[in-house]
Order: C-alpha cells, then sequence, then structure tokens
C-alpha cells in the first residue's frame, strides 16, 4: 500500500470493511486527502439524482433553462456539503472532547468526509436506476402512489448502505477520538439533545410570556 492509505484508491474500499485502520492510516499520513472533493461530490450527486427524478417524472413541462438550473443546483448543495463538513468538525471536535477524546478539528473532518463513501456508493445508485428507468413514485393527492418492485430493491439496498455509513462514521469518528463507537454515538447524539433542549426551553419561555400578558 504506497504511500498509506491517502496516497491509492485502497481506502475506498477499505473503509468499508476496517473503517477503524482505515481512518487511522488517513490522519497519520494526509488527514486532508480527499475530504473536500469526498463532502463536495457526496452532496452534488445527491442533489443530481433528486433533479434526474424530478426530471424524468414531469419531463413534458422541462425549461430550456433546466441544465443551468440543474448546474447550479448541483454547485450549491456540493458547497454546502463542504460547509457542513467544517461545521459538524467544530461540533464533533467539540462533543467528542466533553467525553475524553483527543482529535483535532482536521481530523474529525476526516473522519466525517471518509465515512460519507458508504452515502455516496448509495447516491451513485440511485442516479444510475434513475437514469436506467426505474419508476421513482410520485405523490398523488387523494391517492396512494403506484411503486415499482424494482424502486423496492433500491430503496432496501439505499437503506442497508445508509446504515452501514452511520456504523463507518461512528468507527472514524470514535478512532480519531480515540474511544469506543458507542462513545462516538454519544457524542453525535449531544449536539441534537441540546438543540433539542434550548428549542423546548424557548418554547415554553414563549408560552409563558405570551400567557402572561393575557
Amino acid at each position: 500500500m504506497a504511500n498509506g492509505a491517502g496516497g491509492s484508491i485502497t481506502p475506498f474500499f477499505t473503509i468499508w470493511t476496517e473503517p477503524r485502520a482505515t481512518i487511522r492510516r488517513i490522519v497519520d499520513t494526509d488527514p486532508t486527502r480527499n475530504v473536500i472533493a469526498l463532502a463536495a461530490f457526496g452532496s452534488g450527486i445527491s442533489a443530481l439524482s433528486g433533479q434526474w427524478s424530478k426530471a424524468l417524472g414531469n419531463n413534458a413541462n422541462l425549461s430550456v433553462l433546466w441544465p443551468l438550473w440543474v448546474a447550479v443546483i448541483v454547485a450549491f448543495s456540493a458547497a454546502l456539503g463542504v460547509l457542513s463538513l467544517y461545521l459538524g468538525g467544530v461540533v464533533l471536535k467539540w462533543s467528542g472532547s466533553l467525553l475524553g477524546g483527543v482529535a483535532s478539528r482536521v481530523e474529525v473532518r476526516a473522519a466525517v468526509a471518509w465515512s460519507q463513501v458508504p452515502g455516496i456508493a448509495g447516491a451513485i445508485l440511485f442516479l444510475i436506476a434513475v437514469l436506467l428507468g426505474v419508476p421513482i413514485p410520485v405523490p398523488t393527492p387523494g391517492a396512494l402512489p403506484q411503486i415499482d418492485p424494482a424502486f423496492y430493491m433500491i430503496m432496501v439496498v439505499e437503506g442497508v448502505l445508509g446504515f452501514w455509513g452511520f456504523v463507518v462514521s461512528l468507527k472514524c469518528i470514535g478512532e480519531v477520538h480515540r474511544f469506543s463507537a458507542w462513545r462516538a454515538l454519544i457524542a453525535v447524539l449531544i449536539p441534537g439533545l441540546i438543540v433539542i433542549i434550548v428549542l423546548v426551553l424557548g418554547s415554553l419561555l414563549f408560552h409563558a410570556i405570551v400567557g402572561g400578558h393575557h
């Protein structure tokens, strides 16, 4: 494995089965390797899949500017993916440090970006399915959508890839912080719990203020 995990395509395969060993080799050699590209590509390919799906279900009403619109959406989604990566790096470094984690922001970003590989594979698979003509259910008011069996199969595979991607992310985050995947799960949940608590307290305060004026 020349130049470590970051020097070849090897980590794109080993991240599936050896996430801890793979991310450790990456952060020990070049923790910035492919990080931005993975974050941008993951969000961009998902946006492209969504736009193609909508277009195939409504191709009669497509504008001549549709390709330009798709390019703008994909570019914006890719930029948003990179922004989310940096925000996630800050948040997960902080929440991980509360639990004794030692990772730097750049190491957390590497863990988050590389753990997106299964999700990216799922997005590519969905795009291929759309381009091959797998019918995508279109919601119809007052009626249940007709779902093709092939679409069910795609969704099952997507679900499996999504679940495994989450497992990989916990193992990668745990490895860079040098603690278990279970502790990584807690680190991932902490920000969401804080947001929920703040929203609940804010809602209670709002109702108390409004109620006090009546």
